[in-house]
């Protein structure tokens, strides 16, 4: 009887062996994969930069040291382009001056009115307080639309923005002016924009025709007269030295 028992115990124990077994199998055979989640790629930036951008634009401005950092950026949709000249940093360097010139394509079918693009601008600069709409300056290019805010710690940059808009050719030229400390004297506003030349338009001829009937407006910084305005008058020895004395027929006339 023992024997049978131990027997019985022995089958019974492989059969729940079995069983285990065959649940085991089972729950491997419908075990569900797990799940890898599409890794959606990286969405483009609407604007892309140019890695080795040949300026179409030149501005002098003698307070800087350096030229400008010059930038171009192109849709990737509409095929707009952006030349940015950039002097200086925003909150770090005493003045800060940008200047951009858009060209749109398809991206932009019509400009939105001038002192709203400029308030969407210079929201970038985190103004201390209101962004006050100014009166226009006068430029080669036409009236120039302004607002004057200030921005930094305490308010201590102060900036007018500037915003000019062609409808033929379709073009905007905008940016702003910053001092550190002080406040922006509107008529080198003026001045900066006089010294803003085209070097190329390529193909554009609208573009081409559009800068050159600036450049009979131009006032050269408030001198009319080119040729007093690219030879500045220099103070000197030779100012104070004494009259040259004339020998001989001529000295005698």
């Amino acid at each position: 009887m023992p024997g049978e028992l131990r027997a019985v115990a022995v089958r019974l124990l492989a059969y729940l062996c079995g069983i285990a077994c065959l649940a085991i199998v089972t729950a491997e055979l419908f075990k569900s994969s797990p799940v890898i989640a599409a890794a959606e790629p990286a969405a483009r930036p609407e604007w892309i930069t140019v890695e080795r951008p040949y300026p179409a634009f030149e501005v002098h401005l003698p307070e800087f040291a350096e030229g400008p950092q010059y930038t171009i950026q192109r849709h990737e949709r509409g095929g707009g382009r952006k030349d940015i000249l950039t002097f200086g940093e925003p909150g770090r360097s005493m003045r800060h001056v940008a200047i951009e010139i858009y060209r749109p394509g398809s991206e932009q079918p019509d400009f939105d009115d001038p002192v709203r693009a400029l308030v969407a601008r210079v929201a970038a600069f985190e103004p201390t307080g209101d962004i006050r709409a100014s009166f226009p300056i006068e430029t080669k290019y036409g009236q120039v639309a302004t607002v004057d805010f200030a921005f930094g710690r305490f308010g201590g940059g102060h900036c007018v923005g500037f915003v000019r808009t062609s409808d033929a050719p379709r073009l905007q030229i905008s940016g702003v002016s910053c001092n550190m400390g002080a406040l922006v004297d509107r008529s080198r506003v003026a001045c900066l924009l006089d010294r803003l030349t085209l070097l190329s338009a390529g193909s554009d001829r609208a573009t081409a025709s559009f800068f050159a009937r600036a450049e009979v407006n131009r006032t050269f910084c408030g001198q009319r007269d080119p040729l007093m305005y690219a030879t500045p008058r220099h103070q000197g020895p030779a100012e104070h030295a004494p009259p040259v004395r004339l020998r001989g027929a001529l000295a005698a006339r």
